[in-house]
């Protein structure tokens, strides 16, 4: 039996008789080269799939996607140049750390102004908080322009999967801007649950847990890890935070990031601790000079009385 080589075998949809080698001549002077598409087709740099991106488009914008974090060393280095709006940010930080609402204070009140600025209906947008250690300084968040009455939390003390039923089904409400999590270690599964319901929803979630979750692999978009440093910050040791970015949509980056603590994280609670010592004393004034006027009369009237 006689066998024709492959290489002049006809190649399908080209004219009868033309062989493989004969067509790669033929593409050859007519400035195609073999594997690439004709001339007129669209270019792969102009093709956009939801849900697929290209390496080197990781710090591409992604509109109204992305949350600027409010930090400009931190913006540089996450993809888009922000926190992303549709996905699940797991943080690790030690039990001393708490870095929360220090690193995300910025985000939450520039997207709640621009919430509020968009919406008719004020009590719309919605910050839930699953299972806080700690609730935060109510005057702080007035001052940094988030009202306390936007605060929704669930109380921990329930198991972590009842805990993590609660982040999905707020995230599934129209009614919130976003979700803040501190939850013990969950299963693959559950972190792909949120993982998706934050990306369908188009909602933010940060997931707050300690550094034993770090080893552990996660569906989340984002992870970093938190820790208290000290920083330099006009010509003095100032208290700051090391952030160094596990996973991101993008290349690895060896280096930590470091932030400055008292350029921001104290700067909405002294205000609003100065405020209230104004409120204070106003109102201590205030009180002292209602007694001061229900008590003249009643010093007055013996005088009257002896007149």
């Amino acid at each position: 039996m006689h066998t024709q080589p492959m290489t002049s075998l006809a190649h399908p949809g080209s004219p009868p008789g033309m062989t493989e080698s004969v067509r790669q001549q033929t593409g050859a002077e007519q400035g195609v080269r073999p594997g690439l598409p004709a001339a007129g087709s669209p270019h792969l740099s102009t093709i956009q799939i939801p849900g697929v991106w290209r390496g080197t488009d990781w710090q591409a914008g992604a509109g109204s996607q992305v949350w600027p974090s409010g930090h400009a060393a931190l913006d540089a280095e996450l993809p888009g140049g922000g926190w992303p709006g549709n996905a699940l940010i797991q943080l690790q930080q030690p039990a001393h750390c708490h870095a929360e609402w220090a690193l995300l204070l910025p985000a939450l009140a520039a997207r709640v102004r621009q919430h509020a600025a968009s919406r008719a209906d004020s009590g719309l947008g919605q910050l839930v908080l699953v299972a806080p250690p700690y609730l935060p300084f109510a005057p702080a968040l007035q001052a940094a322009g988030i009202d306390a009455k936007r605060l929704c939390a669930v109380q921990p003390g329930r198991s972590a999967q009842d805990l993590a039923w609660a982040c999905e089904q707020a995230l599934h409400c129209r009614d919130v801007l976003a979700v803040l999590a501190w939850l013990p270690e969950l299963p693959a599964s559950t972190l792909r649950r949120l993982q998706l319901a934050a990306a369908s929803q188009g909602r933010p979630l940060w997931l707050w847990q300690e550094l034993q979750a770090e080893s552990r692999s996660s569906p989340a978009a984002l992870r970093l890890r938190l820790e208290r440093a000290t920083t330099v910050f006009a010509a003095q040791q100032a208290p700051g935070l090391r952030i160094q970015i596990l996973k991101r949509r993008g290349p690895l980056l060896e280096r930590p990031i470091q932030l400055a603590l008292s350029q921001w994280a104290w700067q909405p609670v002294l205000q609003a601790q100065a405020q209230r010592h104004v409120r204070q004393s106003e109102e201590a004034a205030m009180l002292m000079q209602g007694r001061m006027t229900v008590a003249a009369p009643a010093t007055a009237s013996p005088w009257m009385t002896e007149a």
